[in-house]
């Protein structure tokens, strides 16, 4: 059970990012991005899906009281009474609809208004709204819907794209798009994250899961926006050699997200500092010696902690010389994930109590 939550939620994102930039791109012309070709199945089996991993969280919810008060009546009481669940109720019933409008190839537009709907109800049952409704609503929302934006498209056009084309013009409007949205990103989730973890704690937080994920995940976000930079190159490189296509790239970018995705998936499913006392047990091993339940993690400075940091910042110079000297993309994504693991060493090896 513990496996399946957060596969779960990752497989939600994902789906619901394909719904998302299925439906924008509906409303780009023809002329402004490549041929894109979603399966009808593959569609129609999305929003379902939704329906499906969406109940993830409220079984995570479910399994934690069910033993005080039975399984039938918790679920009962976490549909009607916790916001996760009524929310999974509107994500099932609007998942129902969207999937109808698909089926009948109904409109982009009710199509967009089902979608908004369901980003809507997820901002509505996120831990966030829980602590403070209306901001926490509104920012989980408006969060959710520029992730959904930036990496729909970008899926979408990475692995459906069936003829190479356009590739100038659409990169010309898809890229200041990508950076309204990771500045969105960015601004939200800096307020979302100090509503759940207080600055002060930042550093104390990673003596619990829940902190190691969240370090994990901003770490994770660093090679995203190389990659999003090598975008922006590619948009002037493509309008300078029509012949060259970036396709190969994009799909490095998508994959990195989705690494994003499996830690912000992690997350959903670990308590928060607030609410857990429980200690991550692979941190014993960096900091020698038991937590106390008074304490204070600070950084310090060791000698394989620096060369760690030093290293990490090479894997990150390399995916932008790979880039230039026309390596293969999948070098990049390597080093992509060799500074992900070297930069997160670093900062363990640099912790002390």
């Amino acid at each position: 059970m513990t496996g399946f939550i957060p596969f779960a939620e990752f497989l939600n994102y994902v789906f619901f990012s394909l719904l998302v930039g299925h439906v924008i791109l509906q409303y780009v012309p023809e002329s402004k991005q490549p041929k894109i070709i979603t399966s009808r199945t593959l569609l129609l089996i999305m929003p379902l899906g939704v329906l499906l991993f969406s109940f993830g969280p409220v079984l995570y919810v479910i399994n934690y009281f069910a033993e005080d008060f039975g399984f039938r009546h918790t679920t009962y009481l976490v549909l009607t009474q916790f916001n996760v669940g009524k929310g999974w109720i509107i994500t099932a019933i609007v998942s129902v609809m969207l999937w109808v409008t698909l089926f009948l190839k109904g409109s982009k537009h009710l199509q967009a208004f089902w979608l908004l709907l369901l980003i809507g109800s997820v901002g509505y049952a996120s831990h966030v709204a829980s602590l403070s409704f209306w901001s926490g609503f509104f920012l989980h929302t408006v969060h959710f819907l520029s992730v959904c934006v930036w990496v729909g498209i970008l899926l979408q056009v990475a692995w459906f794209s069936k003829e190479a084309k356009n590739w100038a013009k659409f990169l010309r409007w898809f890229n200041p798009v990508a950076i309204g949205c990771v500045v969105i990103l960015f601004m939200s989730g800096i307020f979302i994250m100090f509503k759940v973890v207080e600055p002060s704690e930042y550093l104390n937080s990673w003596a619990i899961p829940y902190g190691q994920m969240l370090l994990l995940k901003h770490i994770s976000i660093i090679p995203v926006l190389v990659f999003a930079v090598i975008n922006g190159i590619l948009a002037k490189k493509t309008k300078a050699d029509w012949s060259f296509q970036p396709l190969s790239w994009m799909r490095i970018e998508s994959l990195i997200l989705l690494i994003v995705f499996f830690f912000t998936s992690r997350l959903g499913t670990l308590s928060p500092p607030h609410e857990s006392v429980e200690t991550a047990p692979w941190m014993l091993h960096f900091l020698g010696s038991k937590i106390p339940s008074s304490f204070q993690i600070q950084l310090e400075p060791t000698m394989l902690g620096v060369i760690l940091g030093l290293l990490s910042v090479l894997f990150l110079l390399l995916i932008l010389i790979s880039f230039r000297k026309n390596a293969k993309p999948v070098l990049a994504l390597s080093f992509g994930l060799a500074f992900i693991v070297t930069l997160y060493f670093g900062f363990m090896f640099n912790i002390t109590l």
